[in-house]
């Protein structure tokens, strides 16, 4: 996973195929709430001074 924080939006997608997370541009809505969750995560993650975990995220997805 690559560690250039934050993500664009296309390079957010590429990432979730790589993990086998498939989220297509017909779901739209689908793909920019997870995209926007994932900005929020890392403001947080500012905010508390911890180190991004992509992966950890993903595990997340994979269970939601």
């Amino acid at each position: 996973m690559t560690k250039n924080y934050p993500l664009s939006r296309n390079e957010f997608l590429i990432a979730l195929e790589k993990n086998n997370i498939t989220l297509d541009e017909s779901r739209m809505a689908e793909v920019n709430y997870y995209f926007n969750l994932w900005g929020d995560t890392m403001k947080q993650d500012r905010k508390s001074g911890k180190t991004h975990d992509f992966d950890a995220f993903l595990t997340w997805m994979k269970k939601a």
